[in-house]
């Protein structure tokens, strides 16, 4: 039987809940929009992954301010605040990049003999929060409960309203998946519930939490000047102090919103590292400075709203896909980006050669838009991006091809970035809008953007082909079966396209050739135990 959906269904009214979800997701992704674009490469590189001296001082810079420092609030996405996360918590569990499996880092273990029925979720004993207060079961319950809290606003709240949770001893939890079994839950765990704190610290309220972060990760936060630095110093409970972790004393992240600008600051020294998915600056990093690159199923995508009109009728979708060309992106800005075929990467484990979006062709794009202008239909719409200049000139450059073509009108509508927000994904009201999708693996993530029922199904797209293939894969952990299964959303993507996606996801991290200890896991981040500086 396929799985139900994680959460309970939900109808299509913004109910608070899907708003406060979704709203906190596409903040994150906004902020990075602009900025898109294994191994350390680029001009004196070498070796990034090689052990660290212990001490220390490192500056990492960020492309805005934590709006909270409470995993609940903050979406974990590596070029905005998941970098901040891991410094205060570390993960629980997370995904490894190279095996694509489940890892326990703060956590022992977490199994199923029931195929996904029940999970056992085995904690590291004696392990300590910052403030001495204990790291243990009833702290992870009390996490995940107040992720379900509708009143908290979790950004997370789709995935912990369909998890029970029961203590069963200090050191062990147990996790019962709402309405069906689900035997890659603990994928959701690694990427979604992955951050815990400190009952503590949760106790004092969304007020001071925010602000007063109590974690188990390698530093705490010792002084935030609003807007511009935070500086996190080294945990002296740290459960893994005895193997000489964290390595740095120090770690400071301040706030530098343009891209050009970080990568001059990095290259004249003033700081250390930075995570950037602009394609063009991971490009100039490789030649100059130091990238340890990573890449991910996703990538940037227009994405239609099926809800209203024009996007409402295939044939509009189809028309638009047609008339452009994501090959001729970077040709002609000069971007660095590498063109997009289909939402999963080409060459990885879930992309189906055979199934790719389909290459442009002028005259049938032509066809569709006469077809619609004779039946009173003609393509006339408005574009949402975030304000910013990458994001604005691929808009311009789709604008300047479709005026190419007869009935079909494009305005591009760049707000600022709560706008955007506000827009996208609390009103919904929008006829075209650019998303980016970073997935290490399309459970949970793929199934929360485009099953029907979904908090962050924002596009209004509906189809039981998609709705059966998304339960697929979340329902087995055989690599063909899930092969299988995707293979089959990405015919259902191709056949309604709800979506164009036109680059892949690059992500890097450029840094200077003092830095070592990268290692990244989920989908960029970077582990901040073992970062640190050269000998």
């Amino acid at each position: 039987m396929a799985a139900r959906p994680m959460a309970p269904s939900t109808s299509h009214r913004r109910t608070p809940m899907r708003a406060f979800a979704a709203a906190g997701l596409v903040a994150a992704l906004a902020l990075t929009a602009g900025a898109c674009g294994g191994g350390s490469t680029g001009k004196g590189g070498g070796d990034a992954s090689a052990p660290a001296k212990s001490g220390g001082k490192m500056t990492m810079l960020a492309v805005q301010d934590s709006a909270t420092l409470d995993p609940f609030r903050v979406s974990n996405v590596a070029l905005a605040d998941e970098p901040r996360m891991a410094a205060l918590y570390d993960p629980l569990f997370y995904l490894d990049t190279k095996t694509r499996s489940v890892a326990p880092h703060l956590g022992e273990s977490l199994t199923t003999a029931d195929n996904g029925a029940t999970w056992t979720m085995k904690l590291r004993p004696g392990v300590v929060f910052s403030d001495g207060t204990p790291f243990d079961a009833a702290a992870v319950k009390a996490n995940y409960d107040t992720h379900a809290n509708p009143a908290t606003r979790s950004v997370h709240i789709a995935v912990a309203i369909g998890i029970k949770t029961e203590v069963v001893d200090s050191t062990t939890v147990k996790l019962t998946p709402v309405g069906a079994p689900n035997p890659n839950l603990d994928r959701a765990i690694a990427t979604e519930l992955t951050y815990i704190m400190a009952p503590s610290a949760i106790a004092k309220g969304p007020e001071k939490y925010g602000s007063e972060p109590i974690g188990a990760g390698p530093f705490v936060l010792s002084n935030w000047v609003r807007g511009s630095e935070q500086t996190f110093t080294r945990n002296p409970n740290y459960w893994q102090k005895d193997k000489g972790l964290p390595k740095l004393d120090q770690l400071s992240i301040k706030s530098i919103p343009d891209i050009k600008q970080q990568y001059n600051t990095v290259k004249s020294g003033q700081a250390d590292l930075f995570i950037s998915s602009d394609g063009r600056v991971l490009e100039q990093a490789g030649k100059e400075l130091n990238l340890a690159p990573f890449k991910t199923d996703g990538g940037q995508i227009v994405q239609f709203n099926l809800r209203k009109a024009p996007f409402d009728d295939v044939r509009a979708r189809k028309a638009i896909t047609l008339a452009l060309d994501p090959a001729e992106i970077p040709k002609t800005l000069n971007n660095g980006y590498t063109p997009a075929k289909s939402v999963f990467t080409a060459g990885g484990p879930f992309a189906d050669p055979a199934v790719v979006q389909p290459a442009q062709d002028k005259a049938e794009a032509q066809r569709l838009l006469d077809e619609l202008a004779a039946e009173g239909k003609k393509v006339d719409f408005s574009y949402l991006v975030p304000q910013n200049p990458s994001s604005v000139a691929v808009a311009e450059f789709m604008q300047s091809r479709l005026k190419e073509f007869k009935n079909v009108s494009m305005r591009i509508e760049p707000l600022e970035i709560g706008q955007y927000i506000a827009k996208y994904a609390v009103q919904r009201d929008y006829q075209a809008t650019l998303t980016q999708i970073w997935a290490v693996d399309p459970e949970p993530m793929l199934y929360g953007y485009w099953q029907s029922q979904s908090l962050f199904n924002l596009s209004g797209w509906n189809n039981p082909q998609a709705d059966a293939a998304l339960a697929a894969g979340r329902a087995s952990t055989d690599p063909a079966v899930r092969k299988q299964a995707y293979g089959e959303l990405q015919k259902a993507i191709v056949a309604d396209v709800p979506l164009w996606a036109y680059a892949e996801s690059d992500t890097g991290v450029i840094h200077s050739s003092k830095v070592t200890g990268i290692e990244h896991y989920n989908a960029g981040v970077v582990f901040m135990d073992r970062l640190g500086l050269k000998g």
